[in-house]
């Protein structure tokens, strides 16, 4: 059976790609963790995809 991927993070799982965007982690490494091609955790950090989520990433980070 083929490894599946899914299309696209939704806004929860920008929210964790943002968290480990700030702990350091390499978007490839994020990408294979999740199971998305690179270039969607890249929408996600350009605020492509969920544009919003950085900021709710950083208020959660600071609880």
């Amino acid at each position: 059976m083929a490894h599946q991927t899914r299309r696209s993070p939704d806004f929860h799982d920008a929210i964790q790609i943002w968290q480990m965007l700030h702990l350091g982690m390499f978007q490839h490494d994020i990408a294979a963790k999740f199971g998305f091609n690179q270039g969607r955790i890249s929408e996600v950090k350009t605020g492509k995809l969920h544009p919003t989520a950085r900021e709710e990433a950083m208020r959660r980070l600071s609880r």
